[in-house]
This record gives structure tokens, sequence and C-alpha cells, in this order.
């Protein structure tokens, strides 16, 4: 089977990089093996954020009392991939921030997220109606 061609992102913040309708996790798994072939922006981020790189603009930057922190959201959820922005809440008080988020090859849909220090890993917060799991 011929791979797709990759095309460049029209605009917004991934303008000019590959976009093409592969295979997300196919193409994830070759980056992680250091193996060649044609990579969208999907594979690329998911990757990014399983690094716990902070894309500028995009993720929150941690500030006084926050850490930047990478969270597994539920994937069964009716919203697996909440936008940025969305806050974060647990017990109904809010607790940080989301950034970007992705589907992980490995971990499934995951994000960075500024959190307050106090909320300890394995805590369940809400991403709006998402469940999350801080790391």
């Amino acid at each position: 089977m011929r791979e797709p061609t990759p095309v460049p992102v029209p605009d917004g913040p991934d303008k000019g990089l590959p976009w093409h309708y592969g295979d997300p996790f196919g193409e994830q798994r070759r980056l992680a093996q250091g193996l060649g072939g044609p990579v969208g922006v999907w594979a690329r981020e998911a990757l990014r954020i399983a690094a716990m790189t902070p894309r500028p603009g995009l993720d929150p930057e941690p500030a006084a009392g926050k850490t930047l922190r990478l969270v597994h959201l539920d994937g069964s959820a009716e919203e697996p991939l909440p936008p940025v922005g969305t806050v974060l809440t647990l017990d109904s008080r809010p607790v940080g921030r989301l950034g970007t988020c992705a589907q992980h090859y490995e971990l499934g849909p995951i994000g960075l997220a500024s959190v307050d220090s106090s909320v300890p890993a394995g805590t369940t917060v809400m991403s709006g109606p998402t469940p999350a799991i801080v790391d």
C-alpha cells in the first residue's frame, strides 16, 4: 500500500508542517523507534506532549504554586480531548488549566496542564465533563 503524500497545514500554529491522512499511531511508533517515513502533526504532537515539552502560546506556563503536569484523559468520555484552556477542577474547586491534548499510541488521550503543586500524582480531576488523572 502506498503511503499518502503529506501536504502542508495551510494556517494556524502548525502552518507549513506536514499533514496527511495517514496512520498517526503507526507514525508515532516509527518516530519512537527512530524510523523514517511521512509523519504528520498529530503524531508529532502526541510524542511532544508525552515528553512534557510545552508548546509556547498553547500550553500553560506554570506560575507560582503551579507545575506543568501530564494528565491522562478518560478516553471513554464524550469529549476525550477537551479544548486548550479548559479549567481543571477537584471537588468543584479550580486547580489548573489544560493545554494541548492528543491521542498517544501507548498512553491513550493525554494532555499537558498547569496544576496546583498541592495536587498529588494519581489524583482524578475534572477537565470540563472529562475525568483526568494527574501524573
